[in-house]
């Protein structure tokens, strides 16, 4: 019962939000839609969006060249076994 009042509650709280984010003017006569659509049209968002997918694309490339073959040469991949270092233990 408490998850459907939760469900519910929930529910209300998305519509009213999207609601007032597409329909409610603010601060005038444009709604909080209209807002960020002016805001991410300035030069300074096109270029924060590049600096973006410039740092996404590294990120990307060195999860292929470092992460996936790391993990897929398994967890001991780079370790001594025992009894193969200097010390003999």
């Amino acid at each position: 019962m408490f998850r459907v009042g939760r469900w519910i509650a929930s529910s209300l709280s998305t519509l009213v939000f999207l609601y007032v984010f597409f329909e409610v003017p603010v601060g005038g006569t444009r709604t909080l839609w209209q807002h960020a659509q002016r805001i991410m049209a300035t030069p300074e968002a096109h270029d924060l969006g590049t600096d973006l997918r410039s740092a996404g694309d590294q990120v990307a490339h060195r999860v292929r060249t470092e992460v996936i073959p790391a993990l897929a040469a398994g967890p001991d991949a780079g370790l001594r076994h025992r009894g193969t270092d200097a010390g003999g233990r």
